[in-house]
């Protein structure tokens, strides 16, 4: 799957159906989560593998799919995978992540703290152990970013409270 623009606007092929589209991002090895719209719908077989979620929505009488692959959002509290977290902005996708790492690390804060923090990170402030996530520009029209996080084995519930700024 790779992005053509024609007249500056984001069109894919994928599995010979025409789609335009709404929402790409990308992890370096292929997109994770997409968001297309065209005349027919996206099915989970037209994709490359098996570990695709498709959801299917209309807007009038444009079809939209909406399809991210599967290990990349399945927030079980032991993952060892790096995960994507996709919110409405860059704070927003932070925010989501904080909220897996204090809900995993079993670290006390509230909603504000947490925000705060995502604000932080979404800054460019320097936070403790800020290098544990990443940034993705959605390749398409949102203008939006989505943010990985890959947990070290070395992470605890103290670095977790240091990352909150000592919140224990």
């Amino acid at each position: 799957m790779q992005i053509i623009r024609i007249a500056g606007r984001p069109y894919t092929v994928i599995n010979g159906k025409d789609f335009a589209i709404l929402r790409w991002f990308d992890v370096g090895r292929g997109p994770v989560f997409i968001q297309v719209a065209g005349r027919t719908s996206l099915a989970r077989e037209d994709l490359p593998t098996d570990d695709w979620i498709v959801l299917q929505t209309r807007s009038g009488t444009t079809r939209v799919s909406t399809a991210w692959r599967k290990p990349w959002f399945d927030y079980k509290v032991d993952a060892t995978r790096k995960l994507a977290f996709l919110g409405a902005s860059l704070q927003g996708s932070f925010y989501l992540a904080l909220r897996y790492l204090a809900r995993r690390f079993g670290i006390t804060t509230d909603d504000s703290q947490i925000a705060a923090r995502a604000s932080e990170l979404a800054n460019g402030t320097q936070v403790p152990y800020s290098f544990c996530f990443d940034r993705s520009r959605d390749s398409a029209i949102s203008h939006s970013e989505m943010v990985t996080l890959e947990v070290p084995s070395y992470f605890d519930s103290a670095s977790a409270a240091e990352l909150f700024g000592g919140v224990a």
